[in-house]
């Protein structure tokens, strides 16, 4: 990507509103701010309001965040940040493109938040040929090791529609099972799991799904896990004693 003036940036914006950049940044937050660590949650807060100017188009440097980041009492590291955006791209939060100088060279990054439903519509057309490159256009379909190998084999014959498929629900997953407050490890709920998005699936091809399906795999595993755990401690402390006299 050519290092333009800024008030090209904006063609750039998957968002025709400030209201819609607003909405869908509130649905990334709701459903995958606990991917993130506090700090790096620090860290995508600051990547958001540098992209405010040029609705959900940040084009400043990793440096200046975070010293903008620093200057606000809340300062992360160079790392903590990377971190963050490794995250935030695999989760589709946003996409990164290099840019060069005039006289050669890369220059900085732009980062482009995208609509929390961009997966079910078509990839972002820009109305100009500055385009140069994607960052990490090739590994797109890389499998991310930090999710089991039966989650990725049942989600596998769908990763034509969405690469980044097992990823983004297992990241789900790990946000439902995070907040039910389980004692024990995720991976003992694979099952159940695996289940809910087989479940998600038949209802998707029903097309009974009103919302997308990472906010109907959301609620549904939430629905479950709740049932599960209250057989858990069902099992565990019995039934009380005035409704086993019943």
């Amino acid at each position: 990507m050519q290092n333009v003036k800024r008030e090209m940036y904006e063609q750039l914006s998957t968002f025709q509103a400030d209201d819609q950049f607003r909405k869908e940044v509130r649905q990334h937050l709701a459903f995958f701010s606990e991917c993130f660590t506090p700090s790096e949650r620090i860290a995508l807060n600051q990547l958001i309001r540098t992209s405010i100017s040029h609705r959900g188009v940040a084009v400043s440097t990793v440096c200046k965040m975070l010293a903008a980041a620093h200057a606000s009492g809340n300062a992360v590291s160079r790392s903590t940040f990377e971190r963050m955006l490794v995250k935030a791209k695999k989760l589709g939060i946003i996409t990164m493109h290099h840019t060069i100088r005039e006289t050669g060279g890369y220059h900085h990054s732009i980062y482009i938040f995208q609509p929390f439903t961009a997966s079910e519509k078509s990839p972002n057309q820009l109305t100009s040929p500055i385009l140069l490159k994607k960052v990490n256009s090739a590994t797109q379909k890389k499998v991310n090791s930090s999710v089991p190998q039966e989650f990725t084999k049942a989600t596998a014959p769908f990763t034509d529609w969405e690469p980044n498929l097992s990823f983004k629900l297992w990241s789900i997953a790990e946000a439902s099972f995070k907040r039910m407050k389980f004692q024990d490890s995720i991976e003992n709920h694979l099952p159940l799991i695996i289940q809910t998005f087989k479940q998600v699936i038949q209802q998707s091809k029903k097309q009974k799904i009103q919302s997308t399906i990472y906010s109907y795999f959301y609620g549904t595993l939430l629905a479950k896990l709740a049932e599960e755990k209250r057989r858990i401690v069902r099992d565990r402390d019995g039934m009380p004693a005035w409704l086993e006299q019943m």
